[in-house]
């Protein structure tokens, strides 16, 4: 199975089932947003507001099995079924759903374990008792007495880890895939390919990615006067217009995040 093939297939079984296609994408939203409505207590002033963990067991216990039957869906719509039906809320085999499910979230977590382990280590020194002026001192001392110096080199960190995340997430993207077709074993040895497929449709989320380039060289100026950003003395760009572009960035994406996630599908099934 070819990378492009896998793009030509799953451009056509999306083209084929628009109104299908809608109906899953508006059912995952939904589930999505179910799973996250706890965090509005966070809103709360009361002890009300520690209801908003619920959360953790929704998103574990729904979210996270439910992307098996999306992965099942998606892989009878590659063939003679639909893109949306009844299976995307079947509770057959659930104990089955979760105990697998949970375990490819262990695997994302190791991944992202250096990501979490700089921003928990970010979160002390910024709520700790470490003052703010301490903490530009330690960032000027950290880019060899320079600000901006050190700004980058932090930015470029958290890059690198979200990058590491993100190829972890590339590497075990076709799991659920294989899971659904009973074939287990059928991306050993052949993971690179799937990472492979799963970067080359980052190309889906083009509009998404230049809105953020956009909003990155709006803030960009402020790194060359961080003291006076501080101190409130430098102008700020409008956060109205920034998130204007990621908003619209966001709309332009949404439509093509199902032709995304069906290139893994159909690139894992042609591995079949």
């Amino acid at each position: 199975m070819k990378i492009s093939q896998a793009f030509r297939t799953a451009y056509k079984t999306v083209a084929g089932q628009k109104a299908e296609t809608a109906k899953l994408l508006a059912t995952e939203f939904a589930l999505t947003v179910m799973c996250l409505a706890p965090l509005l207590f966070l809103t709360a002033k009361g002890p009300e507001k520690y209801c908003a963990v619920l959360a953790l067991p929704l998103w574990l216990l729904v979210k996270v099995p439910s992307r098996l039957n999306a992965a099942a869906v998606m892989q009878d719509g590659l063939e003679e079924g639909k893109l949306f039906s009844l299976r995307m809320g079947d509770p057959g085999n659930y104990r089955a759903k979760l105990r697998y499910a949970l375990i490819r979230l262990g695997l994302l977590l190791l991944w992202a374990a250096p990501l979490i382990a700089a921003l928990l280590y970010a979160w002390e020194k910024y709520t700790g008792r470490t003052d703010g002026l301490t903490v530009l001192q330690m960032i000027y001392e950290f880019g060899g007495k320079d600000m901006k110096t050190g700004i980058i080199y932090l930015l470029l960190i958290l890059a690198a880890l979200l990058i590491l995340w993100g190829l972890g997430a590339g590497f075990h993207s076709g799991d659920r895939h294989a899971w659904v077709l009973e074939e287990k074993d059928l991306l050993k040895k052949r993971r690179l390919g799937v990472l492979g497929c799963r970067l080359a449709s980052l190309v889906f989320l083009l509009p998404l990615i230049v809105a953020a380039i956009v909003v990155v060289f709006r803030y960009a100026p402020l790194l060359n006067d961080v003291s006076g950003v501080v101190s409130g003395d430098v102008p700020r760009p409008s956060s109205r217009v920034t998130l204007i572009i990621l908003g619209i960035g966001t709309l332009l994406t949404v439509p093509l995040i199902p032709i995304r996630s069906m290139v893994t599908a159909a690139y894992v099934k042609g591995l079949k």
